[in-house]
This record gives structure tokens, sequence and C-alpha cells, in this order.
């Protein structure tokens, strides 16, 4: 039984996220030269998803264990949590099996949000490392208000700073490759791999330890591209030719609807808005001067560069 000071629980570990902090703390060590172990939490291990999980990434000292919680049922997240070091929390503005119908139901977020803090409280987690994004309500100065999966996201970071001793974040950019976003060629974005670069910043924190990183918030991001240079980068490294024809705001809203309900449409509408003309000065959705982020001097950490990503991924566009 390894000690509990080396266990950090993973929440959606068979997701976008939870696979690469998954991967990458298998593959780092703490603080004083230890192993971690992780227990990657899925809501089903016993699932095939689950096991090809588990047979993919485990360690040849087993390392890695599934653990079955859900951030809806407080209960298992204690069962989860109990005995850990630290955990990486994250929550996703889907609801896992129900169409969002209405705006207000976008809150079950913090809901699962505080469960989780409720449960690391509870269980004594010494290091609770949650991926956030920044108030946009403020950011946008209340011209924006409705991006709600963002802004859920925020208050639960502020719940957390509220709950617990010990806290780091992590705010990553969007990683779906879209090359009909609804923004100007010209308009610069950031870009993350969310299964490389969350789980690499992720792993760094909880190695450097509470001392070094509590309380702080860091960029998993790239340095901003253009939509216009992301095609030329795309026709560099693939061969292929490829342009940036943006579509509307309404049109991007109505394309994201299926993946979480029309509850959704709002949020997705006024994200691309905001992205349209956010600030060229400014990192973070435009909410943070570029002097303000620390993350490379502190972590010693770069985010994967689009290119980046294409040369890893070996993606050539849509099937």
């Amino acid at each position: 039984m390894p000690e509990p000071l080396r266990i950090v629980v993973v929440v959606g570990a068979t997701g976008n996220q939870g696979v690469g902090v998954v991967r990458a703390l298998l593959a780092s060590e703490t603080a004083d030269g230890n192993p971690w172990f992780v227990r990657a939490m899925t809501r089903d291990p016993n699932s095939e998803k689950a096991k090809r999980f588990l047979a993919d990434n485990q360690t040849t000292d087993n390392r890695l264990a599934l653990v079955a919680g859900h951030v809806y049922d407080k209960s298992s997240l204690q069962d989860a949590f109990a005995g850990a070091y630290g955990v990486f929390g994250l929550t996703s503005e889907a609801y896992p099996g129900r169409v969002l119908e209405r705006e207000e139901e976008m809150q079950h977020e913090i809901e699962a949000g505080h469960n989780m803090i409720l449960a690391a409280k509870a269980c004594g987690i010494k290091h609770f490392v949650f991926s956030s994004l920044p108030d946009m309500v403020k950011t946008t100065r209340g011209q924006f208000p409705k991006i709600h999966h963002m802004n859920n996201k925020h208050a639960i970071e502020q719940i957390a700073r509220e709950e617990l001793e010990r806290v780091t974040f992590i705010i990553p950019a969007d990683g779906v490759v879209r090359f009909c976003t609804p923004i100007p060629g010209h308009q610069a974005a950031q870009w993350t791999d969310p299964t490389h670069d969350v789980g690499i910043f992720a792993a760094r924190i909880f190695d450097m330890g509470l001392e070094k990183t509590h309380g702080k918030t860091y960029l998993a991001m790239s340095p901003p591209i253009t939509a216009d240079d992301m095609a030329k980068a795309f026709t560099r490294v693939t061969g292929q030719p490829a342009i940036h024809e943006p579509i509307s705001a309404e049109e991007f809203a109505e394309l994201a609807v299926p993946l979480v309900g029309p509850g959704f449409k709002e949020d997705a509408k006024q994200m691309m808005e905001w992205a349209a003309v956010m600030p060229g000065d400014k990192v973070c959705y435009g909410a943070m001067g570029a002097d303000q982020d620390d993350s490379f001097e502190v972590l010693g950490l770069k985010a994967s560069s689009f290119e980046d990503w294409l040369h890893r991924s070996g993606w050539v566009g849509p099937a």
C-alpha cells in the first residue's frame, strides 16, 4: 500500500484533460523523488472504456488504479478521495445523460465543483488543483454576461479559495480545432492541447509542492495565434491547402447545442461574440495583461503551439 502522501485522485480521468494529467503524473515524481500513485476516477470503472484506459496507461509497478466516483454523488467523492494527498478537479458544461434545456440548468457545474471541494475538505486533501476559467462578466465589463460555463468555473474557484487551505488553479484554452470560427481572420486567440498541456502543467504543480504554488493561477496557453495563421500552419505541416472561412456566432451556437443542449446556446454565442472583439494586448480570454502571466518563470513550462500539436497528433483534417 503506497504512502497516502503519494496519491493523487484525477477527476474525469478518461476525458481529454484527465488523460493528460494521469499520464504526466505517472511519468513524474514527488518533490522528494518518489513516484506518484494515481487514482483515476470514473463513473463506471467496469466499463470497457475504463478498462482500456487502465490497460493503456498502467505502469510496470501498478501505480494506476481505477476508482468509482461521480461529481453529483457526495459520498462517492469522499470514498474516492479518502487517504489521498492531492486531487485534480474539473467540471464540464455538459451533464452526463441529460440535455440542458434552459440556461439556468448550466448551474449544475457549480454543484459539481462544490461537491468536490466539500469532499476534499472532509478528506483532508493537502493539495487541490482545479481547471478554472476567468470571470467573463468582469472581463467583458458586463457586455457578455451569459458565458455561463466560464463564469461557473470561476465561481467554483472562488468557493475553493474560501473553503480550502491549499489550492492551485490552471486555466487552459479551448483545444478544439475549428477553421470556421466566427471571428475575423486577423483576430488572435490562444491554444491548448488538453491531453498534453494541462497534464504537464498539473504534474509540475504537484511536483513543486504547495509552498511554491498555493493560491496561484497558471495559464496553460500558447502565445496568441490568428485564425488565418492557424490555417497557414496547417498547410505548412500537412501540405494540404486550408483557409479560414468564418461563420456567424449564431451558426456556431447552433452547432454547439447538440453537444450540451439548448441551454448552452446563448453561452456559446456570447463566447464567440467576445472572442471576435477581445483586446489584442490581453491574454487569457482578455482577462489578463501579458505581463501578469508568470507561468513560464515559475513552472518552466510553455503550452504547445498549434503547430506543435499538429506535429504531435498527426492530424490531417476531418475524415
